[in-house]
């Protein structure tokens, strides 16, 4: 780990390190500004690759954060061995010359151990050190399945993942690329991909192939419409297969905006309850219609 951390320090710290070992020969030797901006050069290409390989899985940000973000490290790297040499060498090794070759190892190990913590840093912030819960079960011997915990990264919106993407009208799933429209404790909501054509539909909108699928299939987003929960463990990658196309996403967000602030429909009236017929009893006689009940008479056709 010592020499992992020295290898990694030595050309980000390259723009203090060699200017002092040339001023530490006799007779001592300067850099010329053409010199100084190679170095320069040097360490922030190595501080980018270190930043965009942490952050290769992260969610989605402007394009300028990562090169920013790699400038920072880059002089933040520089300022930190420039500050080893003046003063922790002399406190340490007892020596004056940050140049010697113990003080020259001790400023690679301090720029290397905090290149190595910003990187662990932005994997950590990007979401590649979550865990999640098993991803798929792994059959062995006698059909018996172990569970395998793995450290992959965390779906963020904006992305396109594959996974088992459960049907809207029953209770099943299937493997489909989805978009990640959104994160929850146990979950993410997701919109489903098909390749199926569904240009005559205006829930769907055709979606550009920008490297994700390897078929190159034309494809189609479900937009407009209640995402689908997807549970973690049911992503089959652990990495997303790329962004979503920005002018799609841009189309998503409106669609769910719009779908989240319309009101929610009225219920339907209920019907009247009716009453139904009274049986008639089996093997009965017939109900008659009767008209109004006539008070009785007597003899003689007159009313009593």
């Amino acid at each position: 780990m010592l020499l992992c951390c020295a290898a990694l320090g030595y050309p980000l710290a390259l723009p203090v390190l060699l200017p002092a070992l040339m001023g530490a020969q006799a007779p001592p030797q300067h850099t010329t500004p053409g010199q100084v901006a190679v170095l320069a050069a040097i360490s922030y290409a190595v501080a980018l690759l270190l930043d965009g390989q942490a952050a290769r899985r992260r969610r989605r940000v402007a394009p300028w954060v990562v090169p920013a973000r790699a400038a920072v490290l880059a002089g933040a790297c520089s300022l930190l061995a420039h500050l080893v040499g003046a003063y922790a060498v002399p406190e340490l090794l007892g020596t004056q010359d940050p140049a010697s070759a113990n003080g020259y190892a001790l400023q690679c190990l301090a720029v290397g151990a905090f290149a190595w913590g910003w990187r662990t840093s932005v994997r950590a912030w990007s979401g590649d050190l979550l865990e999640r819960p098993p991803v798929r079960p792994a059959r062995t011997g006698a059909g018996r399945s172990s569970a395998r915990t793995t450290t992959v990264s965390r779906p963020s919106a904006g992305e396109v993942w594959v996974a088992m993407v459960p049907f809207r009208d029953r209770a099943e799933a299937a493997r489909h690329y989805c978009v990640v429209v959104g994160t929850r404790p146990g979950h993410a909501e997701v919109l489903q991909i098909t390749s199926k054509d569904k240009g005559h539909r205006d829930d769907y909108i055709r979606m550009e192939n920008e490297g994700w699928d390897r078929t190159g299939k034309a494809s189609w987003v479900e937009i407009g419409m209640a995402p689908r929960r997807v549970p973690y463990e049911s992503f089959l990658s652990d990495h997303p297969q790329g962004p979503c196309p920005p002018r799609i996403w841009r189309e998503i967000q409106r669609r769910q905006a719009a779908l989240g602030a319309a009101p929610a429909p009225a219920p339907a009236p209920r019907p009247a309850p009716t009453s139904a017929p009274r049986p008639r009893p089996v093997g009965g006689p017939a109900p008659t219609a009767r008209g109004p009940r006539r008070p009785p008479t007597s003899a003689g056709g007159r009313q009593s």
